[in-house]
């Protein structure tokens, strides 16, 4: 948190020529040193001037405390004495880092902006913290010309990947990010310093898990995001395992901002429109309202082509004239058998169809509102608060079946029919809270806050086959709900002359936490089976099989599958930070944590900084913590239906599963050690290097399918755990897979230097990062004689490769009065994903194919009419850079397509997109 006598760090981004994308402060960066005159710049808008000037004003009025100030000149030998003392009283804190858990909190400022420091300290700054930071400002997300935040931070840190998701599936709305290389829940998503609630979908990104969609949160509404590269678990709580993301909303009480944003596709289509506005108001004596609004309208496009004429659409036809069943792959590829004719309708029909060959974006409309408040209660305490909701709609197409099929009504899908996913989406949280001093130099907040995500989940222009000709069309799936309620009470004190006559910051607080979540029941025909027969056609009379009940593409949710839970969490946590000079930080932390049915938790952390010299620091951190399994992932159960087979992912409670050899969920635990330094080798240029390696213990995934055709004994086991099983059902459960290790470096290095009229920032910013196995979990043993693996290959591969071994982002951008320009270049290396590859002779194998080293460059362009209205032109992937294709051989490759794009490439399989954008302020 910043004292009241100290400039936010964001300031900084007013007065700097910044790199297009990387707006970072991991290292010291005196551009502006405080205290100092107000230096406006040329181009600076009225609005800035004025938020800079209340900030001064601020400042002057709220400076009740004296910076401690040491000797700065010490000699070398004594800062290099220091800085051994210091690393010594860091050790301790490496012996008992053992397998423990994590935390939850944040931190709130009183009056203008906080950051996130890995400590509740007052004076925290980002040059001075003793972790990575990276500050984004709002401008520079903008300049990602991306619709939502979390693609902006996938295009700005090389450190957060995004991988592009299938362009079918409820999961292409719903996406989440990783951090470092680990999953998407092991990063703590905050709001202003408070927690955010998760997504009600389980096992977006990685197997059982759920994150944070950043999606929901709208652009409009941000100030800045600031990014805890470190683990602080024993701070923040429950899964700030990789780090954190803090996000900051517009605080202001004065002035608005219109815009408008429309771009597409270079191939033409996917048309998007996005609409901002936000104004702010005056509240009584110093307080604030700000409210914005956020709608964005997303086209569809799709990159497939025709479907070769070679393929059929319809039965062909024998000798006699009679249907007869086509050869090949009747659901994927039908061709015509030997002697017998093609049906006259294949001269006509359209075959222009979707199977996610080539990739593409679904149809959406999404619309925001956000608002954020703050209003003194006298001299020493202030009521604040802050919410959003966000409505979201979609459609996402699903490969294309042939009407020939038999899982069809082809009285009502003649010509076959393209299934559609649909997701309906009620996003909503509302914090309040009081803050204040209560004497002796003590500070206190106390707030509760509320988050629900409730989805809608649908199935259009699909059939439910085994209900014949009373079949619907399109079906409800069932609903999904997750609520969180949190409270904090927070106590803080900040003094110069405290313990051993250091300056030393105490803090203290608690939480209380409750989630609920619910999993509810489609409408009977999407799961349910009707028991009509084969209508028409060559097997006309014959039964639909069981495996192909309910709706077509995706299937609802079965009442036995349907959930509803609940569980309380309890932490108390303390800090304590030292300053013993200006050169010298040290952090220490430690929380302790309860959750029903995943136990009591204790976490610490210790972290510290030394100056060993002006310009050159080194810095360390070493943890523990944990992640409490997702409540969604205690309960959660689903069956699921693919060709000709019925897929069971069971409760690890449920009985069934417990006799498959299922065990209660245990807590991710972690261990995480960090060591960097920062230099600035030059006045305007900033290095900052940080290595690290985090441990996971006990990582939560999922056991390999198991059924009886390939592991042969293992079906009479299946049908004595329950008889509603068939004889060749797929089954699988959630489970604890065993240890991983990640090892990486990140590396910052950026500047600035004056031309001419204008100035010139630069960034080049790289993130390495290995994990590997260190041990996996033994089969349980009622399991083990069937030769069933722990975790399947392609799960290790998901886990272990999902996020590219190395990612390299270089940016420049030139400001001159009004006008401005930035190129931006991003380098993802090796990305290994599995695929089972066939083979001319020999059996299928499964193996690692390379679909990364890709790179791609973005281009911007801004011009400043005046201080009110502002035009700006973006090009994202300038070269049309496309992903690898899926190999020629690979099974998951339909068999006639040309372009087979890999869908979860960080490059999206549509190429170079543009865009236009105009923004008006007052």
């Amino acid at each position: 948190m910043l004292t009241k006598t100290q400039k936010p760090s964001v300031l900084y981004s007013t007065y700097r020529a910044e790199p297009l994308i990387l707006q970072r402060y991991s290292q010291p960066n005196p551009i502006w040193p405080a205290p100092c005159k107000r230096p406006y710049l040329r181009g600076q808008t009225a609005q800035s001037r004025a938020k800079i000037a209340s900030l001064h004003r601020a400042n002057r009025q709220h400076r009740t405390t004296k910076r401690f100030r040491s000797n700065r000149h010490m000699n070398l030998k004594t800062n290099f004495a220091q800085g051994v003392a210091a690393i010594a009283l860091l050790a301790p804190g490496l012996a008992w880092a053992n397998d423990a858990p994590a935390a939850d909190a944040a931190e709130a400022d009183g009056v203008n902006n906080i950051v996130v420091t890995g400590a509740r300290s007052a004076g925290r700054t980002v040059e001075n913290s003793p972790a990575p930071i990276d500050v984004l400002p709002a401008e520079t997300l903008r300049q990602a010309n991306q619709a939502s935040l979390l693609q902006a931070l996938n295009d700005t840190l090389p450190s957060f990947n995004v991988p592009n998701m299938p362009s079918y599936g409820i999961n292409t709305f719903i996406r989440a990010g990783q951090l470092r290389g680990l999953s998407s829940g092991h990063t703590l998503v905050l709001i202003n310093g408070k927690r955010r609630h998760v997504t009600a979908r389980l096992g977006v990104n990685d197997v059982g898990v759920a994150a944070v969609d950043l999606g929901l949160i709208p652009l409009s509404t941000i100030d800045r995001v600031e990014v805890l590269r470190d683990g602080a678990s024993a701070i923040y709580g429950s899964d700030a395992i990789a780090g954190v993301i803090n996000v900051i909303t517009r605080k202001s009480s004065e002035g608005g901002e219109l815009s408008a944003r429309a771009g597409q596709y270079y191939q033409g289509g996917g048309w998007v429109q996005q609409y901002n506005a936000g104004a702010g108001v005056g509240i009584g004596d110093g307080g604030h309202l700000y409210v914005s609004g956020q709608y964005i309208d997303q086209k569809a496009l799709f990159g497939d082509g025709d479907v070769p004429g070679n393929i059929l659409f319809y039965f062909p036809r024998n000798a006699a004239g009679q249907q007869i069943l086509p050869g090949g792959n009747a659901s994927t590829a039908p061709t015509l058998p030997a002697g017998a004719t093609p049906d006259p309708r294949e001269a006509s029909v359209d075959r222009h169809k979707i199977f996610g060959a080539a990739g593409g974006v679904p149809r959406a409309q999404v619309a925001s509102f956000t608002a954020d408040l703050g209003v003194p209660l006298g001299d020493a305490i202030e009521l604040y608060g802050f919410g959003d909701y966000t409505h979201r709609k979609g459609r996402s197409p699903q490969h294309f079946r042939f009407p020939s099929r038999d899982q069809n009504v082809r009285a009502i899908w003649p010509d076959g029919f393209t299934p559609y996913s649909g997701i309906v989406e009620n996003n909503f949280s509302a914090l309040l809270g009081l803050r204040g001093d209560i004497g002796g130099g003590w500070n206190w907040d106390l707030s509760s806050g509320y988050g629900q995500d409730d989805i809608d989940t649908y199935v259009y222009d699909s059939i439910s086959p085994s209900y014949g000709l009373n079949s619907k069309t399109d079906f409800f799936l069932g609903n999904y709900r997750y609520t969180a309620w949190t409270s904090n009470l927070d106590v803080h004190k900040s003094t110069e002359e405290g313990l051993f006559g250091f300056g030393t910051d105490w803090s203290l607080g608690a939480e209380f936490r409750r989630e609920t979540y619910r999993r509810t029941a489609g409408e009977e025909q999407s799961w349910g089976y009707g028991g009509q027969p084969i209508l028409d056609g060559p097997n006309a009379g014959k039964p639909i099989s069981l495996s192909d009940s309910g709706s077509q593409a995706d299937t609802g949710v079965r009442p036995e599958d349907a959930a509803s839970d609940d569980r309380n969490s309890y932490a108390l946590y303390a800090g304590l930070s030292l300053r013993p000079s200006d050169a010298a930080t040290l952090d220490l932390a430690a929380r302790y944590e309860r959750y029903q049915r995943a136990g009591d938790v204790l976490t610490g952390r210790v972290s510290g900084r030394y100056e060993l010299a002006r310009g050159f620091a080194v810095r360390g951190t070493a943890s523990t913590g944990f992640q409490a399994p997702a409540l969604a992932a205690l309960s959660f159960r689903q069956t699921g239906v693919t060709v000709n087979q019925t897929n069971h992912i069971l409760s690890v409670s449920s009985p069934e599963a417990q006799a498959l050899g299922a065990r209660p969920l245990k807590p991710e635990r972690s261990t995480n050690f960090s060591l960097g330094f920062v230099v600035q080798p030059l006045d305007t240029v900033n290095l900052s290097v940080d290595v690290y390696q985090v441990r996971v213990k006990d990582r939560i995934s999922q056991i390999g399918a198991f059924r009886e055709s390939t592991h042969p004994g293992s079906g009479v086991l299946v049908r004595a755990a329950s008889p509603t099983f068939g004889p060749d059902d797929s089954i699988s459960y959630l489970v604890n897979a065993g240890t991983t290790r990640t090892r990486g470096v990140d590396v910052v290095l950026d500047g600035k230097f004056d031309v001419g009229s204008g100035a010139i920032g630069w960034s080049l910013a790289g993130n390495y990062n290995k994990t590997k196995f260190l041990e996996i979990a033994d089969t349980p043993a009622v399991l083990d004689r069937f030769n069933i693996v722990m975790i399947s290959t392609a799960t290790q591969a998901q886990i272990l490769y999902r996020a590219p071994r190395l990612k390299g982002i270089g940016s420049v951008k030139w400001e001159s009065g009004p006008f401005s320009a930035g190129l931006r270049g991003t380098y993802y290396g090796k990305i290994n994903r599995s695929y089972t590859l066939t083979h001319p002779a020999g059996p299928n194998t499964i193996e690692l194919v390379d679909v990364g080293k890709i790179f791609i460059a973005d281009l911007e362009a801004g011009y400043e009419f005046s201080e009110r209205l502002g035009l700006r032109v973006n090009v994202n992937n300038l070269f049309d850079t496309k992903p690898r294709q899926v190999p020629r051989n690979a099974t998951s490759r339909w068999p006639f397509s040309s372009v087979a794009y890999v869908q979860d490439s960080p490059v999206n399989p549509l190429g170079g997109f543009y865009s236009a954008t105009i923004t008006y302020r007052w």
